[in-house]
């Protein structure tokens, strides 16, 4: 079994996908990832892929954002956030023994933070986590606000971004 590389060690850039991009890249279940990521761009979410600098094609993770203007929940929200399927853990229920990078996560939420400072939400960012992630986010600062969802402030989204970026 290889060691997975720490991408947070990696020098990474984040690309903002369009919907020509999703499907000639076949980012769906058929391809290895959990979700068909057409339906948040067809919900007004932008994906954005996470991808290393000297290998621009390979997306090692993605993540779906929009931003919330509602006077009551001014935010940041991710509908999804996956590791590539050459990065997941788990695979088919069994340890991934091919598993090329970790902690893909981890950057994935830092960078929706600093989406999140750069669009005026003061690193605000909501998301409804898996039961099974819930302790994840807790451990990047993240605040349980009620049932699966999840917020990160100010002080914990400066705090991811200044480590990662």
């Amino acid at each position: 079994m290889n060691q997975p590389k720490d991408i947070t060690q990696c020098s990474v850039s984040f690309i903002q996908l369009e919907r020509s991009d999703i499907k000639n890249r076949q980012l769906n279940t058929r391809s290895g990832w959990a979700f068909n990521w057409l339906k948040p761009y067809s919900q007004g979410f932008e994906i954005h892929a996470m991808v290393m600098e000297e290998r621009p094609t390979i997306i090692q993770g993605l993540i779906a954002l929009k931003g919330n203007d509602d006077p009551d929940f001014i935010c940041v929200d991710v509908d999804l956030i996956e590791s590539a399927p050459q990065n997941k853990k788990i695979m088919h229920g069994k340890t991934n023994p091919n598993r090329q990078f970790m902690n893909c996560g981890k950057l994935l939420v830092a960078y929706a933070c600093l989406y999140s400072f750069r669009n005026g939400y003061d690193g605000f960012v909501e998301l409804t986590s898996k039961s099974s992630k819930m302790p994840f986010y807790e451990s990047l600062g993240a605040i349980q606000t009620y049932g699966q969802n999840f917020l990160f402030n100010t002080d914990s989204a400066n705090r991811l971004v200044t480590k990662y970026f």
